[in-house]
Order: C-alpha cells, then structure tokens, then sequence
C-alpha cells in the first residue's frame, strides 16, 4: 500500500510538472499547442533573390483570443515566420527574403502574402531575442543538378523569437503593423454565373448519378467559356474551355465530374505534388491535391452515395477550386 501511494505521489509530482511546461508561455511545449499543416518552401533560385514559402494551418479562426495580453494563434504563426526567415536567411545567405503564402483551414482561406526580408527578419531577433530552439518540419522543393524537380522533408532546430510574457502586447501591436499583402495570383476574385439551366438540361435523363452543379465560378464576366458535356448511366464529365471552339490545352480552364463506384485518388509520391485532408460546405469531408507537370491541376474530391464527384482547375489556386465545390453543394442536388 505504501508503495501504492508513493507511486501515485510521484505521478502526481510529475503531471503536475508537466502542466506548468505547457502552460509557462516562454516554455518550447507551449508553442506546440499551435498546429501547423504544412509548411512548404520552395528553393528555387530567383532574379530577385525572393523565394517563396506556404505557411499552412488547421485553424479556420487565427484571430481569436480570450484575452488582449495573450498571444493569438495569428501572432504565433507570424512568429513562427520571423524565425524561419531568419533562420533560412543565415543559413544559405543568398537570398533577399521569403514571400511567406498564409492559408489557414488546411489552405481552404487564403489569408495573404508577408513578405518577409532577410534585414527585418534578423532586426526583428536582435529587437526581441532568441530563446529555447524548436523543432520545425518544412517541406522543401528544389530542383537536382540535372535540373530534375525533387523534395525532402527536413526538420530544423531554430531558435524562437522571445514574444513571450510581457512582450506580448509589443508583438501584437507590431503584428498589427505589419499586414500581409492580399494575394492577388491565379483566377480572379470576381465571380461569373455558371450556367445551370443549359448544363443540367445536357446531363437530366442520361445519368443515374445525383449531379451537382456549382451556381458561381471564380472568374470575372469578361472571362468566356465554352464546355463540352459527356455523361452516361454511371456519371457525367463537364470540360470547360476559355474561348468558342477552342479545346487546346492552352484554352483549357477545368472540370466538373461525377463517377460512381470510383475511389478517393491516392496521394502522389511526385515532389511537386501536395494531397491533404479538407472540409467542405456543410461538414462535407473532402481531398485537396494539386499535380504539377508542364503546369498544374488543382483538385477537389469527395464522395456521396458511393459517387465520386471532382472539381479540377489548370494553374488554380485550393480556394478557388474549394469556392466551386461549395457553391454546388450548397446549391445541392439538381
């Protein structure tokens, strides 16, 4: 019995132990309370010295806060950059600095570009210190001799910018400064009228699989497209061309498909390529993956009934295919 009891006073002293690590602010456990997807960078060699990084997280809502004397996950991300830039800019010193991509809800909201050079990132350690190192996994791509794209998963031990206790209030008011630039690439913001009436009434009656349509796409009035439509008893393909008649790949914009008794695609091993896990209007459980060869695909699936249904888009960009899917299931079943 006595055994027992100092057993369980022993665990007791080290749960107890283990708590205040997770809750002392300046502690590494602390900062592993912030989930982070992926973080992505992409080493290749610039004009402008200027490379770019994804910085992409769980968190749909990085603003929010219990307190204003606390960090918000928003300030440790930003942190989390500032390190990183300082890091990779010490470490190769060639670059002028990094254009960080910030996408929170698994990348399903673009929240903009930091640009983020090698001078404000080391005046931005000497201002406020380094602590305690953190392990840090990114994703780097870069390009082999031969000139054959590659990747490898590192992971960096790099030191953490002390914004911690009372330096909280002083890294929010310079995050606050500091505004990320909107990311204006790929598809424009303006939203064009999918044509539905003409679209369903070339699939109604010659499919048995429920169809969804989008009600809106990601492209401005000005935007023209052309479409040819397929469909059979066991689904429907909707190709969408920039241009009457023109069905090049260069005219290519996208597509709209359905497939029964088809799986989830797998993930690819090619290094370009990224896979994830997203969710979708309504709960809705759905993949994201974008592939790149001579340009790239990006791609959302997700399965009903046993039906595969696939939105794809040349050279776009996860929120704008993510727009489209939403858009049809909100609409719901035609």
């Amino acid at each position: 019995m006595r055994g027992k009891r100092l057993f369980w006073a022993i665990f007791a002293g080290v749960m107890t132990a283990f708590t205040i690590a997770l809750l002392t602010p300046n502690s590494a456990l602390a900062r592993l309370e912030v989930s982070v997807t992926e973080i992505r960078w992409f080493n290749y060699t610039s004009k402008d010295g200027w490379q770019s990084i994804d910085f992409i997280v769980p968190d749909r809502n990085t603003a929010q806060s219990t307190s204003s004397r606390k960090l918000r996950p928003y300030d440790v991300h930003l942190a989390k950059m500032f390190e990183i830039s300082r890091f990779l800019c010490d470490r190769d010193r060639t670059s002028e600095g990094y254009n960080w991509s910030y996408q929170a809800a698994n990348g399903n909201i673009d929240m903009g570009i930091f640009k983020i050079s090698c001078e404000i990132a080391r005046s931005t350690a000497t201002t406020y210190g380094l602590g305690k190192p953190e392990n840090t996994v990114i994703r780097r791509n870069f390009n082999q001799k031969d000139g054959r794209p590659s990747l490898a998963v590192v992971k960096y031990s790099i030191p953490t910018l002390n914004v911690a206790k009372n330096r909280v209030l002083q890294w929010r008011d310079f995050v606050q400064k500091f505004p990320p630039i909107p990311n204006n690439s790929g598809a424009n913001q303006a939203k064009t009228r999918f044509p539905v009436s003409n679209i369903f009434g070339q699939i109604k009656g010659k499919t048995r699989v429920p169809v969804f349509l989008p009600s809106m796409l990601p492209l401005s009035d000005t935007q023209e497209l052309d479409f040819d439509i397929k469909a059979g008893s066991h689904g429907y393909i909707i190709e969408m061309y920039f241009g009457k008649g023109c069905r090049g790949g260069a005219c290519t914009f996208g597509t709209i498909e359905a497939k029964r008794d088809e799986a989830i695609s797998p993930p690819s091993q090619l290094p370009r390529d990224t896979y994830r896990s997203i969710e979708l209007a309504g709960g809705m459980k759905g993949t994201y993956f974008n592939s790149c060869g001579n340009y790239c695909i990006a791609s959302v699936e997700w399965q009903r009934l046993g039906v595969l249904y696939r939105v794809s888009v040349k050279n776009g960009r996860q929120s704008d295919v993510v727009a489209i899917v939403n858009s049809a299931l909100q609409a719901g079943q035609r």
